[in-house]
């Protein structure tokens, strides 16, 4: 019984401490599947919508816009969420309060960007705070986007150390020059970063976010403990981010394809030479099914033959 219960504990140990570092990856590939769910959804009904329907929903936007005197962002990671008005939840509002996605290539970021409220407060999505520029392609934009680096988990599991997925982790990666996309209905945003700083809550505060005009501008807020990550970026032309793009992949492969064949000779050549020492070691020789087989029962028959007739010339010449 002893046995039994010291066999048991060591069970229940080993699966605790695989869960628990198990369950961070589990839980963001479960947070994944569910963002790209919620995305494929919005597409289907983008798609669905008429032009004049979509270039309604930019209309509004861009009055929305219009109405801002000044940008400024309160510290939208402590206390509760701020209400926000249905005006502005109807604003730019696809499917399920999602606005767009946004894409982040250097660090491997694609996520859903939902309007801010009490439901998705910036503590637990990517969210576009209240009070910033919606996304219209207008000449005097700050669109505003906040959400938490990594999601602690709720409750038991959070308090012993567990997160859920990991939205903004690597935010802090960034540097000028890096490209951020933000895709909304059927037009895409692309944005250069030009400034990552890292401030207080009340320095955050104490920032006037509003753009002059003809800026059309992007900023990324995310809570680093007791810290607050801003990456503040400016729109591109689609043509000078497909250019960025197309020499980042040109760098990532050989220029010609001698480099290519220069590289790839000794990786041919050395499956080769294993192949060939594998040959001839084996001594192995192809047959068709059952060659074998049938090549044994002829040798053994034949031998019997031979043998036959050995022991009859035997007897015939014993017999005299």
């Amino acid at each position: 019984m002893r046995k039994f219960l010291t066999g048991l504990f060591i069970f229940l140990l080993v699966a605790a401490a695989a869960g628990y570092f198990l369950y961070p990856t589990v839980s963001d590939q479960l947070g994944q599947l569910r963002d790209a769910e919620i995305m494929r959804d919005y597409r289907q009904k983008a798609a669905a919508m008429d032009a004049e329907k979509k270039a309604e929903l930019f209309s509004a936007a861009k009055e929305y816009n219009e109405g801002l005197e000044s940008i400024r962002v309160d510290d939208v990671f402590s206390g509760n969420a701020p209400r926000t008005t249905r005006d502005y939840q109807n604003r730019l509002n696809v499917h399920s309060g999602v606005i767009g996605e946004l894409v982040i290539p250097k660090i491997n970021v694609s996520l859903p960007v939902y309007h801010q409220s009490t439901e998705t407060p910036a503590t637990r999505k990517l969210v576009h705070v209240d009070g910033s520029s919606l996304p219209a392609g207008g000449s005097r934009e700050n669109i505003i986007l906040a959400g938490p680096g990594i999601l602690k988990a709720e409750g038991f599991l959070g308090n012993i150390g567990l997160t859920d997925d990991r939205m903004l982790e690597n935010l802090d990666s960034l540097i000028p020059g890096d490209l951020v996309i933000l895709d909304v209905l059927d037009r895409t945003f692309v944005y250069r970063v030009s400034e990552v700083q890292m401030l207080s809550s009340a320095g955050l505060r104490e920032l006037d976010l509003t753009p002059q005009e003809g800026e059309a501008r992007l900023t990324l807020v995310s809570r680093h403990n007791d810290r607050r990550l801003l990456v503040q970026t400016e729109q591109v032309p689609i043509q000078e981010a497909r250019t960025v793009f197309a020499e980042e992949d040109k760098a990532t492969f050989p220029e010609n394809w001698q480099n290519i064949l220069l590289m790839g000779s000794p990786v041919i050549l050395a499956g080769l030479l294993i192949l060939l020492i594998i040959e001839k070691i084996k001594g192995r020789h192809y047959r068709i099914p059952g060659e074998g087989r049938q090549s044994a029962r002829q040798k053994q028959k034949a031998r019997q033959q031979i043998e036959q007739i050995t022991t009859d010339t035997t007897e015939g010449e014993e017999k005299p």
